[in-house]
């Protein structure tokens, strides 16, 4: 037919709205074959117009959504996708919190608002959207009955990320871009620079490796594209840089540099561009290097009752914090070399302002919080942290909470494949110490079922709790997977579905404190949990034979986290958070 033939012949590439009439042409249902040849030109253009509409909703009413593996950044969800034939489609919901996108539901279509503060209107007739004053090109969104369906493709081009797209596989991902590498030298060493398209979910991991020397950094959430590597200026201790994909699922992008002389590398911190993306400085310097430094703050963390600070640096010594009503100064080594990063900052936070005053050794940060807090520094590998808590008051009505320490005595539990082995039986009975103390602080009453390394009899750990009356029962216990390394996460154990709700929140502040994989909350005839008459869960927060998850288990504040999170689950389950966040309102 010469229509089709010239359709054919506009362009290399056909737009969509040209495949569907070719489409259309070369396979007309019957009834439009039949009134294609009794009428006019005019005629059959109008029957060209009702055969298009027609198409278009039977096709869209026909497709199913497909069991699909969506890898945002550094999260993985499993999703129902459209695979429709120009693109992927993705339903809204908490998937695009990864990509820290809000929307709203606005008239025929999405108000969405990104990151970096820019908000546009993505509707079901949108060819084109205009974002940071660029217009792009896009496929409209679907609406099926109350949900709202996003084409993968068309997002990740107005974010600016690499969208991987396996209909074999059902899987797609969508990652940050590298897009330069910068470096030169500075005060306190050499710096270097990557920029990514978009802000990645956590900072680079950074280390060293010797023979030949040489540092790294991975940057999860990340993937590689060609790009030039600038030279090296003369004198540089770096004698070559290269970049790889060091994993693809999670996508980790691996920036190593080689030197002539063993450096340290250290995180300096980032900074946000005007179309949201993001670059990160490295500082490598001399090991032999003692001079403090400070790269940036970060308010990495900003809810109703915690508020954390991240510090990038050297410090020889923690900050001094000074406590004025609702005000706290925390003096500083020297001035940050880059700005605060407030993108935490929230209205509903317990932090409502923090800026940094003065220069070199006079430089202080300052912070207003909501309500009186109490601070406390913990340590990390890059730098410090500052934790802001609200302190706890007494609850409703005194409750009585049985902390089971699993394992003991003969029973050692699991074991830690590295030297000096680490025993389930000794973490789990410092963890129910340091729950016990935080649990005793909100006014609860607690009772262990083992104050030592004894062995206690399941039946006995069961006899205590349901003979003092308990009000819930926890029992604490690490994994361990046949193939050491074979697993990692978090996992919450429940049997009666009284227990239901206690598990749901224990769980929901583990993954929030420890920012571990989330492996469920699964209904198990675990002795403990199924003869006990009370609301009862067993706690596993990670695993003992994880290499990862071991060096968390050997840090006193990972420790302290995993009490602190099944202390938070424990208070909300029993509708006491909110009166244990009421000091100082």
């Amino acid at each position: 037919m010469p229509t089709a033939n010239r359709s054919a012949n506009c362009s290399n590439n056909p737009s969509h709205r040209q495949r569907q009439v070719l489409s259309l042409l070369t396979f007309p249902s019957p009834v439009c074959q039949f009134l294609w040849r009794k009428e006019g030109a005019k005629v059959r253009m109008a029957i060209l117009a009702l055969c298009l509409f027609v198409s278009a909703f039977g096709h869209t009413q026909s497709e199913a959504p497909v069991p699909t593996r969506l890898l945002v950044l550094d999260k993985t969800f499993n999703l129902p996708i459209l695979w429709l034939p120009d693109e992927p489609y993705a339903p809204v919901g908490d998937w695009l919190t990864a990509l820290k996108i809000r929307w709203v539901a606005q008239g025929s279509g999405l108000a969405l608002k990104l990151p970096y503060q820019t908000a546009f209107l993505w509707t079901t007739t949108s060819a084109k959207v205009i974002v940071n004053g660029r217009e792009m090109e896009v496929a409209p969104l679907l609406r099926r009955g109350e949900d709202w369906w996003l084409p993968l493709v068309s997002l990740a081009r107005l974010l600016r990320l690499l969208a991987v797209v396996n209909p074999e596989k059902r899987m797609v991902k969508l990652a940050a871009l590298l897009q330069s590498v910068a470096v030169k030298q500075v005060a306190l060493g050499w710096q270097v620079s990557l920029t990514f398209s978009y802000r990645l979910p956590t900072p680079p991991k950074v280390g060293t490796l010797r023979e030949p020397d040489r540092v790294y950094a991975d940057f999860v959430g990340a993937a590689l594209q060609d790009i030039t590597l600038p030279s090296l200026p003369d004198g540089s201790p770096l004698s070559k840089m290269r970049l790889g994909q060091f994993s693809n699922e999670p996508l980790i992008l691996r920036f190593v540099a080689e030197t002539t002389s063993p450096l340290q590398i250290s995180v300096v911190g980032s900074e946000i561009g005007d179309e949201g993306d993001e670059r990160w400085h490295l500082l490598l310097f001399s090991s032999e290097q003692r001079e403090q430094w400070l790269g940036q703050i970060r308010l990495q963390e900003n809810i109703s009752t915690r508020a954390i600070f991240r510090f990038w640096g050297r410090f020889e010594e923690k900050p001094t914090v000074r406590y004025e009503g609702t005000t706290l100064s925390i003096l500083l080594p020297s001035a940050p070399l880059l700005p605060l990063d407030n993108a935490s900052f929230t209205d509903e936070g317990l932090v409502r302002e923090a800026r940094v005053e003065g220069q070199g050794t006079a430089a202080r940060l300052v912070v207003t919080l909501l309500k009186p807090a109490q601070a406390h520094w913990e340590k990390r590998e890059q730098g410090v942290e500052l934790v802001i808590e609200t302190p706890f008051v007494r609850p409703r009505r005194v409750r009585l909470i049985v902390v089971d320490a699993g394992h003991g005595g003969k029973d050692p539990g699991a074991m830690s494949p590295s030297q000096p082995s680490l025993l389930e039986k000794h973490l789990t009975l410092d963890i129910a110490f340091r729950l016990k103390r935080l649990l005793e602080q909100g006014g609860y009453q607690v009772l262990l079922t083992r104050t030592d390394d004894t062995y206690l009899p399941l039946p006995d750990r069961v006899a205590i709790a349901n003979n003092a009356g308990a009000d819930a029962f926890v029992s604490i216990h690490l994994n361990a997977f046949p193939q050491p390394g074979g697993q990692w996460g978090t996992e919450v154990y429940y049997w009666t579905l009284q227990s239901l709700p206690l598990a749901e929140s224990i769980y929901r502040h583990l993954l929030t404190l420890l920012g571990r994989k989330g492996n469920g909350i699964r209904q198990r005839q675990l002795y403990v949990i199924r003869h006990t008459f009370m609301p009862s869960v067993l706690v596993e927060p990670c695993y003992l034979n994880h290499p990862e998850e071991e060096a968390l288990l050997r840090q006193e504040w990972f420790r302290e986290r995993i009490a602190l999170a099944i202390f938070w689950g424990i208070a909300e389950f029993f509708g006491d958070l909110p009166t244990l966040q009421k000091q100082g309102e």
